[in-house]
């Protein structure tokens, strides 16, 4: 069965048409859980943490803006961005993210997502007001793949991956996002040969990875941050002095 975008419950989504209910895909940041996760202190995020220092920044994200001087220092780089989640996180914090997603569907659910988010109802509440900062530093580039879209960015203090992996929760609905997703990514949501390009480019990458799997190409990382079920593996990159969270 052929993998397509439909509209669900008002979203742009992802999966079979014949199947709604069954591994559907969408990108919904004003959902309650996330809404609720943002209202907690984003300190004791684990994702978070292994970004290491919180620039805090107000302002949109630069390419919103052309007279705006680019700031490495709050300028990090989502390079597997997915359903855009941690990106979002991120951004939460302070970040400037610039998101890289290589599936012209996925990208496509990003796009319809933060729409949504944006095109919500503004009833002011505080984690309503940080979701719509949140999203102005935001940008998500045009699909394509990391390999080629990374160089053409302005330089980041952070590189962050979050290759693909077998996941070891065991129900339906995870197995079959998870399916979905490595089925319209490839290779590339292996995340093979994206780490010594990221390494390259960066002052710093941050890797993440099941909290029992090998470090991403073997290569150890210089300290790593655990999650409950994740691990951060944090590589210094082109300075070669690793800044630690």
């Amino acid at each position: 069965m052929t993998v397509e975008l439909f509209r669900h419950k008002g979203r742009l989504s992802l999966g079979l048409p014949a199947e709604p209910e069954a591994g559907v895909l969408c990108v919904d940041f004003a959902d309650p859980s996330i809404q609720h996760r943002i209202s907690k202190a984003l300190s004791g995020e684990a994702v978070v943490k292994a970004m290491g220092q919180r620039p805090q920044t107000h302002s949109p994200h630069p390419f919103f803006n052309s007279n705006q001087i680019f700031d490495t220092e709050t300028h990090l780089i989502d390079a597997t961005a997915g359903l855009g989640l941690d990106a979002f996180i991120l951004a939460c914090a302070g970040w400037h993210v610039t998101l890289i997603e290589q599936s012209p569907l996925v990208h496509a659910l990003l796009i319809d997502g933060i729409q949504r988010a944006l095109d919500s109802p503004n009833q002011e509440t505080s984690a309503e007001k940080l979701t719509r900062a949140a999203l102005s530093r935001m940008y998500l580039c045009p699909p394509g793949s990391s390999l080629d879209v990374l160089p053409t960015l302005p330089e980041a203090h952070v590189i962050y991956l979050d290759p693909m992996f077998p996941d070891r929760d065991k129900s339906a609905r995870v197995k079959k996002n998870r399916y979905l997703l490595q089925q319209l990514h490839g290779e590339e949501a292996l995340g093979l040969n994206l780490l010594p390009l990221a390494l390259s480019l960066a002052r710093k990458v941050v890797v993440k990875r099941p909290a029992r799997a090998l470090p991403l190409e073997n290569l150890p990382p210089s300290a790593a941050i655990k999650g409950k079920t994740s691990r951060f593996d944090i590589y210094a990159g082109k300075s070669k002095r690793l800044i630690m969270p």
